[in-house]
Order: C-alpha cells, then sequence, then structure tokens
C-alpha cells in the first residue's frame, strides 16, 4: 500500500471518528427526559398508581429540524410485570406474569397509538414546540402555579391546556388541572430496548417526527431563555377551562345502575355496589343523591324476557320515594349494553315508563343485536375458526348462553320475524326517551388486564363497521341519532368515544391524557356542563 493510500485513509477514518464526536456532540445537546406524572384524578389511575414516570429519548434528523422521542414505562402488581415501549415511531405492550423472583415469557402486542395507552410523549412535546408565553394564569387551581423565573407558557395537548414553567436548567414543570407533569434533564440518555416478538410480528409505526422550533429547542433542552424567546408570541393572559371535579349543578336524584350481559347470578333487591362496574366511577356521581345497582341473570335470559323486564322495572322503580307503581320518578337510570334493551324493552311493552323527572342515561347498547353473538353461535356450530382462550372470557363459550344468543344482529341470520319486531319497540323507546348516551368506535381503549382481550376480539368478529367497541358497532349504539348529534369528548352529552365495551362499564377509570377516553368524567360531568350552557333545556332538571 502507497503511504499517499495510507494517508487517504488514515484521513477518511480521522473524519468519521470527528463527525461521529460532532453527531454525538450534537445529540447530547438534546438531553434524554424524564417525565414524572402526578395525576390528580382517581379514575385515572394506571395499573393502579397515581404517581409514575415515563423516560424518554430524542431521536433527531440529519439536520436537527425534527425529532421524535423514545419512550419508556413501566408497572407492576401482584401478578403481572407491564411494560410499554415506543421505538421508532411502532409502540409496543408487554406483559410478563411472575411469581415470586419467577418470570414467564412476556406476551408482546403491538399498540394502535401512542395516546392509546400512557401519556403520548411525542404529543407533549408537539404541544411544547407550539408553546405560547403568557404574562399570567387563572382559573381553578391556579393558585398553585410558582414560577419565579418568570418563564411561563401556555401548552394545549389534545384539547388539554396545560401552563408550562420553565425555572431551571435542570427541567421545567406542566401544570394541568387533572394532572402535573414534572420534566427533568437526564445527563445520560436511558435504556430502551425493542421488545422481543414473534419473528412473523411486526409493529407499524404509530407516530411521527415533530418539527422543531426555536422556542421547542429552549424548552427541551434547558437553554436559556431570553426576553426575545419569549416576544415570538404575544404574551396574555390565560385561565383553566376546566375544573378537575365537576359538581352537580341540579337537584341530586336517585341512581340506578342497570348492567348488561354475563351475570349468571341474581338478588331479589338493589346492592349497594356491584363487582359489574368498576371502582372508578366511586365518588364520581355528584348528581345521585344516592346510589344502587340492580344484579339481575342475563345470562339465562333473553333481553325480551317478560320476567326479567318486570325485574327491571321494579329495580328502578324502588329507589325514589316519589316513584308509583309504574312509573319512574325523580331518578336517574344508568344502562349500560344489553342493560339498554332490557329497559327500553320494558318501556316499550308498558311494563313501566319515565317520568318527565327522570332522566335515562345509555352506555354501550347494542340496539340493533350484536355480531358478537353471530359470531359466537357460528363458531360454535363449528362454522368459522376460533381462539377460545383470547375472547371467550368476554363473549362466552360453547354452546352459546340464552342472553347472548337473544343478541342476534337484527335481519341477521340468527335473528327472527319476532325478534325483529321486538327490536323495533325497543328502538322507539330508547330514541324517544335517552337524554345522553356514550357509543364506542374503538375496541383497543384504555390500558388494563383485559385490553389485550379486545385487541383480539376486534381483530376476530366480522363486524359490519370498523367502528366498534369490539362487541358492539357505533352504528348499533347510536341507532335513533344522527351522527353530527355526538361529539368527541367528555363535554359532549352524546359522547362517541375510543372506548372498549368494558371500558364503559368504568372498569379502567379516564384516560390521562386523551378526552376521547374518559368515561368516568363525562358521567361526573353531564350535569354541570350542561347546566352552565344556554341551551333551550337542562340535561338534568
Amino acid at each position: 500500500m502507497t503511504s499517499s493510500l495510507q494517508g487517504v485513509l488514515i484521513a477518511s477514518m480521522v473524519i468519521l471518528v470527528l463527525s461521529a464526536h460532532v453527531a454525538a456532540a450534537q445529540q447530547r445537546n438534546w438531553p434524554s427526559l424524564r417525565f414524572h406524572f402526578t395525576l390528580k384524578r382517581s379514575s385515572m389511575k394506571v395499573h393502579g398508581d397515581s404517581d409514575f414516570s415515563m423516560y424518554a429519548n430524542p431521536v433527531l434528523s440529519d439536520n436537527n429540524d425534527n425529532v421524535l422521542y423514545d419512550a419508556f414505562a413501566s408497572f407492576k402488581d401482584n401478578t403481572n410485570l407491564y411494560n410499554y415501549t415506543l421505538i421508532d415511531g411502532a409502540a409496543y405492550a408487554s406483559t410478563t406474569s411472575f411469581s415470586g423472583s419467577s418470570f414467564e415469557k412476556s406476551n408482546v402486542v403491538c399498540v394502535d397509538s401512542e395516546s392509546g395507552t400512557l401519556p403520548a410523549i411525542n404529543s407533549i412535546v408537539t404541544a411544547i414546540n407550539e408553546a405560547t408565553a403568557i404574562s399570567s394564569v387563572s382559573g381553578s387551581g391556579s393558585d398553585a402555579i410558582k414560577c419565579s423565573s418568570g418563564h411561563l407558557f401556555k401548552v394545549t395537548i389534545k384539547s388539554i391546556d396545560f401552563a408550562l414553567c420553565a425555572s431551571s436548567s435542570s427541567g421545567f414543570t406542566m401544570h394541568g388541572t387533572d394532572m402535573d407533569i414534572d420534566v427533568k434533564f437526564l445527563e445520560r440518555s436511558f435504556d430502551i430496548q425493542m421488545p422481543v416478538m414473534d419473528s412473523k410480528s411486526q409493529c407499524t409505526k404509530v407516530v411521527s417526527p415533530t418539527s422543531v422550533t426555536s422556542i421547542g429547542k429552549l424548552l427541551l433542552t434547558g437553554q436559556s431563555i431570553s426576553k426575545n424567546s419569549r416576544n415570538l408570541k404575544a404574551a396574555f393572559d390565560f385561565s383553566f377551562r376546566d375544573k378537575s371535579v365537576c359538581t352537580c349543578q341540579s337537584t341530586p336524584r336517585p341512581c340506578i345502575f342497570i348492567h348488561g350481559l354475563g351475570v349468571k347470578t341474581e338478588t331479589s333487591y338493589n346492592e349497594d355496589w356491584f363487582s359489574y362496574w368498576g371502582d372508578a366511577i366511586k365518588g364520581h356521581t355528584p348528581c345521585c343523591s344516592s346510589v344502587k345497582y340492580a344484579h339481575l341473570d342475563t345470562v339465562n335470559n333473553t333481553w325480551t324476557s317478560k320476567t326479567l323486564q318486570s325485574k327491571v322495572c321494579n329495580r328502578a322503580l324502588a329507589v325514589s320515594s316519589t316513584s308509583t307503581k309504574s312509573v319512574i320518578s325523580d331518578t336517574i337510570v344508568v344502562t349500560h349494553s344489553m342493560g339498554n334493551l332490557m329497559f327500553a324493552g320494558a318501556l316499550a311493552t308498558g311494563k313501566c315508563s319515565l317520568d318527565s323527572s327522570s332522566t335515562w342515561v345509555g352506555m354501550a347498547g347494542p340496539m340493533i343485536g350484536s355480531m358478537a353473538s353471530d359470531f359466537v353461535q357460528e363458531s360454535c356450530s363449528g362454522e368459522t375458526n376460533i381462539m377460545w382462550e383470547e375472547i371467550g372470557d368476554i363473549t362466552g363459550r360453547c354452546p352459546p348462553n340464552t342472553g347472548l344468543k337473544s343478541l342476534a344482529y337484527e335481519n341477521g341470520n340468527h335473528s327472527t320475524p319476532s325478534m325483529n319486531k321486538e327490536y323495533e319497540a325497543a328502538q322507539m323507546a330508547y330514541r324517544e326517551n335517552v337524554a345522553a348516551l356514550m357509543c364506542g368506535r374503538s375496541y383497543s381503549g384504555l390500558v388494563s388486564k383485559y385490553q389485550a382481550k379486545f385487541w383480539a376480539l376486534g381483530h376476530s368478529i366480522p363486524h359490519k363497521s370498523k367502528e366498534n367497541d369490539g362487541m358492539v358497532e357505533f352504528q348499533s349504539c347510536a341507532h335513533g341519532f344522527p351522527e353530527s348529534k355526538f361529539g368527541d369528548n367528555y363535554r359532549d352529552r352524546f359522547y362517541k368515544t375510543k372506548l372498549n365495551h368494558y371500558d364503559m362499564q368504568f372498569l379502567a377509570g379516564d384516560s390521562v391524557m386523551n378526552e376521547v377516553r374518559m368515561a368516568v368524567k363525562w358521567f361526573e360531568c353531564l350535569s354541570s356542563i350542561y347546566w352552565s350552557r344556554t341551551l333551550a333545556f337542562f340535561f338534568f332538571p
């Protein structure tokens, strides 16, 4: 090898080394971050935790114009370890069962969107790059916001407002009505590794890089913020529009919760609590002067059963002293799933009636049936392939139970002319009496022990629409009401959510940072929201 060639090679190697050092230096200018979340609402706990941390490493584009953060969070309970990982825009969730120090093989699945699982780190980053300088903060909880440096900004993440205070070179804080976020700059990157999946599996990217702005770079790297930087946009006052807790703006009334399919046992009286519903709803019923829960056999009875419908009426009539023998007065009736059909059928057949002083709140009702019923009936007769271990805990196994069979899709292969007439009558009662409604359009839902089963369910059942909660299609739940009547956040009386069927039993509480996934807050705030608006009628009289 000639000396000139050796010189070229050595020079090339030096350039490569220098380039690597320059790239590393640039990367160090963007530190890894630790986001510590403090949740103020009990309904927002993640795996039982109201305080938890997430770690994020920045990945910059070649010209530093865009940034995408890899992220990681870990939780555990008495039986499982739950890891959530975002790498190169693809999101993964893994569950590992353990007993003591012995771990089993992890079950790893793809997550359809970052925000469907935990606080969306890259959505936070996007909002920070769009931060607006403000001079003061008012509204609920604003007295607790102290920003000694004076570097105060408004940040809006998926329609949720935060006040950001950049008061330290070690990080910054973000204050909201439902949560606070403390962000610290890390001295070294956090070790985030790709979960081990089946060789045939590959998760698609669900998150894209964020364009870097000058103010975003200053905030995310801890650089000094000058007066000129704060004046990129005119400073103004900003007030939080919401409160963390809603209060009742009308006279509280007794509430009766009527459950849906899947209950095998029955009591002859209303109960003070029933585990069909999630603990998250406790303490979030401000307009309920009392709360009672019906407990009826919905496995061995059809929703069209006259006996079952009479029992539904009796349970609803029992909670208010002003109700008569057949008229439900001064009562809030809350129904889920098949409970909507049971109550609608009872009203349609005249077994009881709803006085104008009462309010019906419906959730996840299969008002034209459920393809889950048709699918299970066909699977049990050998017409489809089905993995019962993945979905059987939700749908039930063979033979299909009586309650499930009664939910056969209207005018479908497993319905009858008689059932179709029952559906039509119930739909009319539903349309004429429901005052507020929550329907799901995404089976992914919230972080929960059952979330993976709903992912399997959503992929297995041949729903007639992609918009479904795993068990019930949006068009079935919303039957009789125009889609234009629905909104996508908890402030809407008719709420089109991204919650699965179980989420609407309040089993997993509320999303941490996504207003399209807040079942508990929707129910809690119905009265206060609609009382405060200038409508021709008030939702709660």
